[in-house]
């Protein structure tokens, strides 16, 4: 195989990436959630937590950027390192969410999209949804990925997973915020 020859697992050999059928397709795909979490970022902008959900939808899109123009960085060893972390922060706070969520509804058949927190988590699950496709699954991927990508983004996330209760921790003792955050409630 030469080397502007790429071999796809469904549509076997394209002579440029440009001119593979599923790579145009990923990038109208990067380029509609690019979009999205643009917009998404925006109309955060009067949100009492802006400083949360701007730069939760701007990773995102920052993400999906590099895709459009060169689908092939899905390769890159940052993208898929930044995506790895964003993704298990977002899990995170997904979790966090849904508490939340579970509060405010408080037991009451209701639609969850009624309420903020409902919102948040939907908007969190599109992210989730989105990060997962991207960076664990082949779809934009000219090739396999090994065991080895799948167990080193494993072993990312659980490294950036113990460090998420410290530092939200930590956030409680910035300023007066042990006052606005939720979870620091009774710390004080």
């Amino acid at each position: 195989m030469e080397k502007s020859e790429v071999r796809m697992p469904d549509s076997g050999i394209c002579d440029k990436l440009e001119s593979c059928g599923s790579w145009r397709i990923w990038r109208a795909m990067n380029a509609v959630m690019f979009t999205f979490f643009l917009l998404a970022g925006y109309v955060n902008l009067n949100d009492p937590d802006w400083y949360l959900w701007i730069p939760i939808y701007g990773v995102c899109a920052l993400l999906c950027l590099p895709l459009i123009v060169k689908p092939e960085w899905s390769y890159s060893k940052i993208w898929n390192t930044v995506a790895v972390i964003h993704l298990t922060f977002c899990l995170s706070y997904a979790v966090y969410q849904v508490v939340l969520l579970m509060e405010a509804v408080s037991g009451r058949l209701e639609n969850p999209l009624q309420h903020e927190e409902g919102r948040e988590a939907g908007g969190l699950l599109i992210i989730i949804t989105w990060l997962i496709i991207g960076r664990f699954t082949q779809i934009g991927r000219p090739v396999k990925m090994s065991n080895k990508y799948m167990m080193n983004a494993l072993l990312l996330m659980a490294v950036t997973l113990t460090f998420i209760p410290l530092l939200t921790w930590s956030l409680c003792f910035v300023g007066d915020w042990h006052k606005r955050l939720g979870h620091c409630k009774g710390m004080f």
